[in-house]
């Protein structure tokens, strides 16, 4: 019976996934790649080429992953993705009496997760692939990042600069740096599928979109004017260098406290998510909606 239910689960999420991969607003996510690599990974190749020192292959991901403007649009582009999240279409209503509701609710948080993974995952690879010729492999900061503003005084708080910030590189080793910028970064979204996936069920699917815009508008501009309340919000958590002062060990916000923060929150919404699924039934007219 167990084995039945984790194939139902698997098929609602592949099946969702497949359709969300053909989905033509994936085309966006590829202009997306397009604004990151101008935004960093041109910057970064330039800075390549004066030094003559080649950057770090892990380092451009970070650098998007951190980039005051790039972090505001991984979340809007991945909302736009995902507005319709979960998909009720008119056949729906057969495809949830084959599975039931749970194996259903199970397959869109699996679904959830495989989109975030394949969302960053692809963005990340094709960002690495867009900056090969000017980089090295590793697992330590590359000497043309950590003695950028050394060799250039006057360009300490140029925007090169702040693509890979000394909050950064002199306070977390690169491995941290990768593992913490896409960790939070996939809670972030997570968290906001989670927000997309209460309203469908409260059957109001717009505000439900509304609400996640509105949770990242607040954090762009709590971050934005360095209000001690951004912490309030995921964007604040996600973004690795605002944790750290440039040269002090200790942090401006612990990383964990994000990490619980995020989780919480999370797991509040799951939990609020199943009590729903036992009170939610689907109507033929509000699938077709």
């Amino acid at each position: 019976m167990a084995h039945r239910n984790l194939q139902k689960t698997w098929a609602v999420a592949v099946t969702e996934w497949r359709k969300w991969l053909r989905n033509p607003r994936m085309m966006i996510a590829l202009m997306l790649v397009i604004v990151a690599r101008t935004l960093a990974v041109e910057p970064l190749k330039e800075r390549t080429a004066e030094s003559g020192l080649p950057m770090n292959l892990f380092e451009p991901m970070i650098a998007v992953g951190n980039s005051g403007m790039l972090v505001m649009l991984l979340p809007a582009v991945f909302l736009i993705l995902m507005s319709d999240f979960p998909v009720l279409e008119s056949n729906s209503l057969l495809y949830l009496s084959r599975t039931g509701k749970r194996a259903w609710f199970r397959g869109q948080i699996l679904f959830a997760v495989m989109s975030i993974f394949t969302y960053l995952g692809g963005i990340f690879l094709l960002v690495t692939l867009s900056a090969l010729g000017s980089t090295e492999p590793g697992f330590s900061w590359s000497e043309a990042t950590r003695t950028f503003v050394a060799r250039n005084p006057a360009r300490a708080d140029s925007f090169l600069a702040e693509l890979l910030p000394s909050n950064l590189y002199n306070q977390l080793t690169l491995t941290q740096a990768i593992c913490y910028t896409f960790s939070l970064l996939a809670l972030y979204l997570f968290l906001l599928c989670m927000i997309l996936l209460l309203f469908t069920m409260l059957k109001r699917r717009a505000i439900g979109v509304f609400a996640a815009y509105a949770v990242l508008l607040c954090g762009v501009i709590t971050c934005a004017v360095r209000l001690k309340s951004m912490w309030m919000f995921p964007m604040a958590n996600s973004i690795i260098w605002l944790h750290y002062t440039e040269i002090l060990r200790k942090p401006v916000y612990p990383i964990l406290n994000s990490y619980l923060y995020l989780g919480t929150l999370i797991f509040a919404l799951l939990m609020t998510n199943r009590v729903m699924l036992r009170r939610m039934e689907f109507e033929q007219t509000e699938v077709l909606t």
